[in-house]
């Protein structure tokens, strides 16, 4: 599971304000016995085999699922003989919440946990600081199809309620269809886009988006794409450790492929589909934490390093509508074909190089909190890029594409779509020339200085002929 990219929350007085004034409306926790149950309903529990799953929890709060989640990974693990590591327990549970106090509340309790249960205190300091970021779940950049579970009480409260500072941010990055009613929308449109296909979700929501006004963009996405198990309403004394006015009920689903059969159907009418009902895959580029370290520029020799640690490397400012100009720049392959991190101790011509920017990857974030200094954020591996791929700068002022048959790999500031059958020449036709610039106009919003976020979220919206 890929770490998210996460917007931390402003620490300037009004972002503060506007924090702990949405905190006071919607701050409503969850009782231990409702967490229990949705942890249940989604197979998050310790007779299941989660050493490989993963679990996004949108709206931590004080830490009411992430210590109850914890505790169940712990013994899931443990009873199949998984040690307890930075590295077997640092993929598995990601969380975020906007308020920072309650943020650190929940570092402590889960830490709380994890140490009660018998796992080391630092590798427990480790796990929850990379588990829980202070962050704004709406803003942060998720990989979509990433986690195997999610679970949590998004914030419910009318879009009129959320303050000012907030709203405009996130009206600039959501689709309009998708803000104006409830802030748990939005909060469920992106936790079940994490979702892999398979994925089960668990969410202690209202269930007025089945059939208010505002629910109706989030209706047509997801309802094809949801197998719903239940919608078990609850009475809101029972749900919630504080008394509210709320018709809470628990949305239990798993979140499907889009059927084949579908997408034929839509190919004998002549309608547009969306990428992923295509066929196509998307994904971002490696992020690697300190881009100097790991990217040979032009005129540094290959011979610097041993045979076969090399791809090329292609940027954002590299990729013009329909042509790629590459600057010449390599990459260093840093993990092996099963995804394991190179072993420096066999390359001593790396490991000098490395050696040479060990303070700056050391400070790094990901490395306070467990990781070998030498790790890019993000693994790098050829197989992963070596396919035929259409790339799209993630932000631009004309959003352009060009086609890639050559492996190289992209910079975290670009996407890659890959096409059904490595058809790329079907896809740019729909797509080059101006047309993917036309399509995102009315989906993507644009930024300071006029930039359009080609996110993947709303490359996904993008329609386009069936192949």
């Amino acid at each position: 599971m890929p770490l998210a990219t996460t917007v931390n929350v402003d620490s300037s007085g009004t972002e503060d304000r506007a924090v702990e004034t949405l905190h006071s409306r919607c701050g409503i926790y969850t009782k231990p016995e409702v967490v229990k149950r949705i942890l249940n309903s989604i197979g998050w529990t310790t007779r299941n085999d989660l050493a490989q799953a993963s679990l996004l929890e949108p709206s931590a709060g004080d830490g009411a699922f992430l210590t109850e989640a914890a505790h169940r990974l712990i013994n899931s693990l443990r009873r199949r003989g998984t040690p307890l590591t930075v590295a077997t327990l640092g993929p598995r549970i990601r969380a975020f919440e906007l308020h920072p106090r309650e943020a650190e509340r929940a570092r402590e309790r889960v830490k709380d946990t994890l140490v009660e249960v018998g796992v080391n205190a630092t590798t427990a300091d480790a796990c929850v600081r990379i588990w829980i970021a202070n962050a704004d779940f709406l803003l942060s950049n998720i990989e979509s199809d990433s986690f195997s579970h999610t679970a949590g009480n998004p914030p419910y409260v009318r879009w009129s309620k959320v303050p000012a500072e907030l709203r405009l941010k996130y009206e600039r990055s959501f689709p309009r269809e998708m803000t104006g009613g409830d802030l748990f929308v939005p909060f469920l449109d992106r936790a079940l886009d994490a979702l892999k296909a398979g994925g089960k979700c668990g969410l202690l929501c209202s269930d007025r988006w089945r059939f208010m006004a505002f629910g109706d963009a989030f209706r047509s996405k997801w309802l094809r794409r949801l197998d719903v198990h239940s919608e078990k309403r609850l009475v809101a004394e029972s749900a919630f450790v504080e008394s509210v006015d709320s018709y809470p009920t628990i949305l239990h689903a798993t979140k499907r492929a889009e059927p084949a059969r579908e997408v034929k159907a839509a190919k004998r009418r002549g309608d547009r589909i969306t990428l992923p009902d295509a066929g196509c895959t998307i994904r971002v580029g490696p992020a690697l934490g300190h881009t100097p370290a790991f990217v040979l520029e032009r005129d540094e020799s290959d011979s610097e390093l041993e045979a076969g640690l090399l791809a090329n490397w292609v940027a954002a400012t590299e990729i013009g509508e329909g042509r790629i100009a590459w600057a010449g720049r390599r990459v260093v392959i840093m993990n092996d074909a099963e995804g394991r991190l190179i072993d420096l101790k066999q390359l001593p011509k790396l490991s000098a190089r490395l050696e040479r920017y060990r303070e700056k990857l050391s400070a790094r974030a990901i490395v306070r909190n467990g990781a070998t200094w030498f790790r890019p954020i993000d693994r790098v591996r050829k197989i992963d890029w070596a396919r035929p791929k259409i790339l799209v700068p993630e932000l631009a002022r004309t959003p352009r594409c060009a086609i890639d048959r050559t492996g190289m790999i992209p910079g975290h500031g670009v996407y890659a779509i890959f096409a059904p059958g490595d058809d790329v020449d079907w896809l740019y036709e729909q797509l080059g020339k101006g047309q993917l610039s036309r399509a995102l106009r009315k989906l993507a919003p644009r930024v300071k200085g006029d930039y359009v976020r080609c996110y993947k979220r709303f490359l996904e919206m993008v329609r386009i002929m069936p192949p």
